[in-house]
């Protein structure tokens, strides 16, 4: 095409702004990574570049010296615009260590402080009798967001705990939030996965379905609820040994998931015949949900199998002593208190938030209160069991002891912030109760060392 006089006078002029615009840029990407090789190297070549980066050395032309020179003098000229100290406060510390690697460990601390605080806050809503209906909903929202985006063991605990309460309307709620979130991953790209697999069963192409559950159990081998979803075609396929083995393996690692409980025990009681193991699992899914429907499942139990049959009159509530289900006799002799303590630290978890929730609604007197904690505390003391033991019994431990005094907190919405507030209360009864434990420990180690002189 033809120039007219016009566009020709503006080429040179718009060539020449391009090439400066070009210069400039890579004159200070070349004057930022010196910098961060000098700073990590240390090399006498390295700063000798640098030096010449803030001289012009080394520039084409004037312009990209100039350019150079003041990037150069604007990172280490003090009071003025730093471009480049924040890269070089993010370089690491240490020989051998990494930007990268240093950054995400910050990444994750933050999220998990953002993570407690929001869950406590959510906790001590629900546990608040100031509060209203919806702002404990929205702190059950709250608490399934936590235990979805973060895998939050505190969060569902939380929300197990709420099963129990007397509201109706929030133990619905909870139980909701615990199916979502049981049956979603926190990558969203493993639930693109499992939809995709939902969306094959349900043409009948199970084969190639249990071949995308089999990719997602490879690639997260830890989340339950893939093997529990790989049970279920492996049961429309009549494969019974795998879907009771993939059962088994989805309640290894997820302990309190009470919809798994149900379905392992009406298999084992259909086709095993196991009556003893499947009344077991009935009454722990009762336990954690007790408005789960499953009463039609559980009378074909017992009429087969009478003798296993529970009394039915509920265990009455004791201010005396906490429950038999709390105390460390009920759970030491199982599996998992040695081989996988911290599955079995997550049943208790759940049971001990359930008692808690139950303590909390019968408003007990303070004193009271740490006389049953303080109970708890003394019978979980990792000392009192053998070794093997030791990590089961330890988190329980310190589990409970951060509990009996959090528990004591009371919360007071006004608008919209929550605040926290600690009432310090003064108990005769709790000090002469720890005055006794002090002592018959005292008379124990005397009579200890007596014996062994």
């Amino acid at each position: 095409r033809r120039q007219g006089p016009r566009e020709r006078s503006r080429r040179p002029h718009t060539a020449g702004l391009r090439s400066a615009a070009l210069g400039l840029c890579l004159s200070t990407l070349g004057a930022a990574a010196v910098l961060r090789g000098a700073h990590e190297a240390g090399t006498f070549a390295a700063r000798l570049r640098w030096s010449g980066a803030v001289h012009g050395i080394g520039a084409s032309t004037p312009s990209q010296a100039s350019s150079a020179q003041l990037v150069a003098r604007r990172a280490f000229q003090p009071g003025s615009d730093r471009p480049f100290q924040n890269v070089l406060n993010q370089q690491p510390s240490e020989a051998g260590r990494s930007s990268l690697e240093d950054g995400y460990e910050e990444l994750c601390t933050r999220w998990n402080r953002e993570e407690a605080e929001c869950v406590d806050k959510s906790k001590r809503t629900l546990q608040s009798g100031q509060t209203t209906r919806e702002a404990k909903i929205k702190a059950i929202d709250e608490l399934e967001y936590w235990a979805i985006r973060r895998g939050g063991y505190d969060a569902e605990i939380i929300l197990i705990g709420t099963l129990k309460s007397a509201d109706r309307q929030l133990a619905g709620q909870a139980h909701i939030a615990l199916k979502k979130t049981w049956a979603n991953h926190f990558n969203v790209w493993v639930n693109n996965k499992i939809g995709y697999a939902a969306a094959l069963e349900k043409q009948g192409k199970w084969e190639e379905a249990m071949k995308i559950y089999d990719g997602v159990i490879f690639e997260n081998s830890l989340w339950g609820e893939g093997y529990h979803l790989r049970a279920k075609a492996r049961n429309r396929l009549k494969d019974t040994n795998g879907t009771i083995s993939d059962l088994w393996k989805a309640l290894e690692y997820c302990p309190n998931n009470y919809l798994v409980m149900t379905e392992l025990a009406i298999l084992l009681m259909d086709k095993l015949q196991d009556y003893e193991t499947a009344a077991s699992l009935f009454q722990n899914a009762k336990d954690l949900c007790p408005f789960l429907p499953m009463g039609a499942f559980s009378d074909i139990l017992y009429k087969k199998a009478p003798h296993l049959k529970p009394p039915d009159e509920a265990p009455e509530f004791s201010t005396e002593s906490p429950p038999r289900r709390l105390m460390p006799e009920f759970w030491i002799s199982r599996m998992e208190a040695t081989e996988r303590p911290n599955q079995a630290f997550l049943r208790v978890g759940a049971e001990l938030e359930q008692w808690f929730s139950e303590v909390r609604d019968r408003d007990l007197p303070r004193a009271t209160q740490r006389k049953l904690w303080s109970m708890l505390v003394i019978a979980w003391d990792p000392d009192k069991h053998e070794r093997n033991l030791r990590s089961f019994t330890t988190q329980v431990h310190e589990a409970i002891k951060s509990r009996r005094e959090r528990e004591l907190g009371r919360v007071k919405e006004d608008g919209s912030t929550m605040e926290t507030e600690y009432q310090e209360e003064e108990s005769a009864d709790a000090r002469a109760f720890l005055r006794n434990i002090r002592r018959e420990r005292r008379r124990a180690r005397e009579g200890a060392v007596a014996q062994a002189g």
